[in-house]
């Protein structure tokens, strides 16, 4: 029997037909103890906001980049569910989480991520001020992850006790069949020569299956050292759900990035308890 691994609930989605980002799940997910995900993007003037998208058209009812908008502007914007209609609550700062993160607590280190969408050069200049100032003391509950380990670095470096997640995106093609496996074990080796310190890795579910296929398990690779391994993005409607997390389990990712963590977490406490 092997210890399930921890759901994470992708964008404070508890179920797939929730808007990302809503205040009420990260309420119920700091309560029940879950391990949480908002997309982190700056406004002009250094405001952390809740946005996967580096532009305002697809989450809100504002256009063009984010970063050409300060924060009193974003602030007049609503947010958007999950079939284009707007909600009654504009977009979700930064501050807001953590401060609904101090004041419901958190017990576990890096339970909540920071999933970092622009690179370091298109960081505003108050970012890394404004984001030490508001992490502070509660720096150790937040982890940063990105694609871009240069921007996850200098965040690290700027708040002191925040941990460091990477992922390599960047360092393989979408379509992964031309991969063989000396390709794929070169990202895991390129993994741990960017990133070597990183407190976690977030690996593409799909990339995870196929090394395996080629007989390249990434998630010893990179769990060597002693870095858990996250797997994204797995949710309820997909086919080969069960086969899927069979192999994700069995690898030993010792969490799982979904949108249904509701459905799944039974599903996973069942398929753990029989390898």
């Amino acid at each position: 029997m092997r210890t399930p691994p921890r759901l994470k609930w992708h964008m404070l989605r508890r179920r797939g037909a929730d808007a990302p980002h809503l205040r009420a799940n990260l309420e119920a997910a700091l309560h029940a103890g879950a391990a949480c995900e908002v997309d982190l993007v700056f406004t002009a003037d250094g405001h952390g906001v809740c946005l996967h998208d580096l532009t305002l058209d697809r989450e809100t009812t504002g256009s063009g980049p984010v970063i050409q908008h300060t924060r009193a502007e974003v602030e007049t914007l609503r947010q958007l569910g999950e079939g284009g209609a707007p909600l009654d609550s504009p977009p979700l700062f930064l501050d807001e989480v953590v401060a609904t993160a101090r004041r419901i607590g958190i017990g576990e280190t890096a339970l909540l991520q920071l999933d970092v969408k622009p690179r370091l050069e298109d960081l505003p200049p108050d970012a890394l001020v404004r984001l030490a100032d508001l992490l502070g003391a509660q720096s150790g509950a937040f982890v940063a992850g990105g694609y871009d380990w240069a921007a996850i670095r200098a965040l690290r470096t700027a708040v002191p006790g925040l941990h460091g997640g990477f992922d390599p995106l960047d360092l393989y093609p979408r379509r992964m069949a031309t991969l063989d496996a000396q390709a794929f074990r070169r990202i895991g080796e390129r993994s741990l020569e960017i990133a070597p310190d990183a407190s976690i890795y977030y690996l593409e579910a799909k990339l995870v299956v196929a090394a395996l296929d080629a007989g390249v398990d990434l998630v010893a690779m990179l769990g060597a050292r002693g870095a858990p391994i996250d797997a994204w993005t797995i949710d309820a409607g997909r086919p080969d759900l069960r086969a899927v997390l069979a192999r994700l389990i069995a690898a030993g990712c010792r969490q799982i990035t979904t949108n249904d963590p509701d459905t799944l977490a039974p599903l996973v406490e069942e398929i753990a308890a029989c390898l």
